[in-house]
């Protein structure tokens, strides 16, 4: 009875399969053979129509095609959506596919669609493709080298940033083509701009330096160098701050590498706790960035981050305390020649010091009446 089931059922599945195309079972279309064509089958128990759609996507599957967007799953036995959204950037490649067979399975009511595309249609298109970049990322590169032995070095940065972007795009399609080709005496193409581009972008940013130039404690003036490999860097942009950014300050080095800038005595108006201020020098990143036509990538420039300098600027007794009471009057609107007095008492200046009273040195009056004679009158300094 058990073998009698078996030879039952072989029997019914080749009766099934009889009239099913070979290419619906996998075995490829004997009018297309696989090393001219690349081919493509879809199903759907929707239409015919969306049969083409499934084939075609399936189709650029088979070429490794860095799609963006997902495709929607056109299994409709599965009660999937039958729906699909091919966003590719080489979509274009499915301009040549046509649709050259189908089969409706009557018993499962089910569409098949068959769809087929050139190789050689695909490789000619893929070679105009890839050529087109390779020129932009060998112009990139030779624009680079030159701003890079003119020691002009962020733009030569740019330059070589910009090819290494472009070489990125360039992957996908090399992959592809290298997997449509068949010949095997053909040459394949190979993305060894990436890695050159990346090698050139670290050997500037690993040995961009920022050095303190001589600086006195008591000096407002501060200065640092950018440099590579000792020589100045133009237009190198620098960022000066202290703690809390009371105090920021951005400017680009001029042609030898120097930044300078002059923190101005205001700063001790709000550090007046603090005998000592701290300032540190760093890579301006957000002012770099403008240069380029791209995000930086920390793995590529995330050194510059760890660049900087410090300063510690101490308040000189009697020149700051007095640009300290003159910024204070100024605030104040009461703008005036200082006293002695004032040059001399400024390290203790409160709200109350800054009022009217303190120009007539505070005088305060209590008056106290002894039943019905006279005020007896306390006058006392500040």
């Amino acid at each position: 009875m058990k073998y009698i089931l078996t030879f039952i059922m072989l029997l019914f599945v080749s009766t099934a399969n009889a009239n099913t195309p070979d290419w619906v079972l996998g075995k490829g279309h004997h009018a297309f053979p696989n090393d001219k064509y690349l081919v493509g089958v879809g199903v759907s128990e929707k239409s015919p129509i969306l049969a083409s759609e499934s084939a075609r996507a399936e189709l650029i599957k088979t070429i490794r095609v860095k799609v963006n967007s997902v495709v929607t799953d056109y299994n409709s036995r599965e009660k999937s959506v039958s729906k699909s959204s091919i966003v590719s950037e080489t979509d274009f490649l499915l301009e040549g596919s046509q649709v050259k067979d189908g089969w409706y399975d009557s018993r499962h009511n089910v569409f098949y669609s068959f769809v087929v595309i050139e190789r050689k249609y695909i490789l000619e298109t893929l070679k105009v493709m890839i050529e087109h970049i390779q020129a932009s990322i060998e112009l990139s590169l030779r624009q680079g080298d030159t701003f890079f032995n003119n020691n002009e070095i962020i733009r030569a940065l740019v330059y070589y940033y910009n090819g290494f972007k472009e070489s990125t795009k360039l992957l996908p399609y090399i992959q592809t083509y290298n997997s449509v080709i068949m010949v095997k005496d053909k040459q394949e193409y190979k993305d060894e701009y990436n890695l050159l581009f990346k090698e050139k972008i670290q050997n500037i940013v690993d040995n961009i330096s920022l050095e303190k130039q001589q600086h006195n404690i008591n000096d407002l003036d501060l200065s640092v160098k950018a440099t590579f490999k000792g020589r100045g860097i133009d237009n190198f942009p620098i960022k000066f701050s202290s703690q809390y950014n009371y105090y920021v300050e951005r400017i680009s080095c001029n042609k030898g590498g120097s930044c300078n800038v002059n923190v101005t005595p205001k700063i001790f108006l709000k550090y007046r706790q603090f005998d000592k201020i701290l300032i540190i020098a760093k890579v301006d990143l957000h002012t770099l960035e403008k240069h380029f036509n791209y995000s930086l990538k920390k793995n590529l420039f995330g050194r510059l981050e760890l660049l900087k300098v410090s300063f510690k600027i101490k308040k000189q007794k009697h020149v700051a305390k007095q640009n300290v009471v003159k910024e204070v009057v100024k605030e104040n609107k009461q703008i005036r020649e200082l006293t002695p007095w004032e040059e001399c008492c400024a390290n203790d200046i409160g709200p109350i010091r800054r009022s009217g009273t303190a120009r007539n040195y505070g005088h305060i009056n209590f008056g106290i009446r002894f039943g019905n004679r006279g005020n007896i009158n306390i006058h006392r300094g500040w």
